[in-house]
């Protein structure tokens, strides 16, 4: 038979007919099932897990047809222990019923964290790797020598802290620093309407330092005292005089409304 004649006959129509006729059902059933797998043109507001203690979160996935994964626990200092620091995807997110919520969680326990070596660099290079490694950039001692801005020793609670020690995320790291004594004195800035965090930041840009911090007994919560704002300190500024770089300043705290009350008086 030739091959013409194969094309053309009745049993490769035929057999060409039913595939043809598979291949369509084949496909149908196949996009059939995946709608129904993926639940299509069905979906759901990924709800907010943030703050909820892992018993609420579990009481609030079964509701919505849901599932979590513990991704990863961190230490926070301003979050309650045991509740949900971060989600993805996040809340609001369309997703499908029975999409897995990955959330981390707030540790009680601060990551202990290895304390890098900072003598020997610059002020500056030892802030940066400070604040790459978690920890705060405490006090700031001046003392005299003849590598200007060299960070000559670092110290935790005022103890010498070696490199390779284990603090907690986020402990506070004082350096002493090498200055240049010639010609180095600093006039005191004046720091009253700035909060406590500019006004400590400032301080340091001056290389000078926050001493004692009163507050006023109108400040009782967390949220008070970031509100609130210098209203006195001690040496006060004054143009005209000069200090050495490393002494303390002492600063009084008071709410707005209470500082403006005073200013008024």
């Amino acid at each position: 038979m030739q091959l013409k004649e194969f094309f053309t006959s009745k049993i490769f129509l035929k057999n060409l007919g039913i595939a043809v006729v598979l291949t369509f059902i084949l496909i149908w059933f196949t996009m059939t099932m995946l709608s129904f797998y993926t639940n299509k043109g069905e979906n759901i507001s990924t709800p907010d897990f943030k703050g909820l203690t892992l018993s609420e979160v579990k009481t609030l996935v079964g509701k919505n047809k849901i599932r979590f994964v513990i991704e990863d626990t961190i230490y926070r200092k301003e979050v309650q222990p045991g509740t949900v620091v971060m989600q993805n995807p996040l809340a609001g997110h369309k997703i499908k019923p029975n999409r897995v919520i990955y959330i981390t969680m707030a540790s009680s326990m601060p990551e202990q964290v290895e304390v890098p070596k900072l003598t020997d660099v610059s002020m500056r290079q030892a802030s940066v790797l400070l604040e790459s490694k978690g920890f705060a950039l405490g006090n700031i001692e001046m003392r005299p020598s003849e590598f200007n801005d060299l960070v000559l020793e670092q110290k935790h609670n005022g103890q010498m802290i070696s490199p390779g020690s284990r603090l907690d995320n986020g402990s506070t790291i004082d350096l002493v620093v090498g200055k240049n004594m010639a010609g180095g004195e600093i006039i005191i800035p004046d720091l009253t309407s700035l909060s406590l965090t500019a006004a400590r930041d400032t301080l340091k840009s001056k290389s000078l330092n926050a001493g004692s911090i009163i507050y006023d007994p109108s400040i009782l919560t967390t949220e008070d005292t970031l509100s609130a704002i210098i209203w006195k300190q001690m040496p006060m500024p004054d143009s005209t005089a000069r200090v050495m770089p490393g002494i303390s300043v002492d600063l009084w705290l008071k709410l707005k409304t209470e500082a403006a009350n005073s200013e008024l008086k």
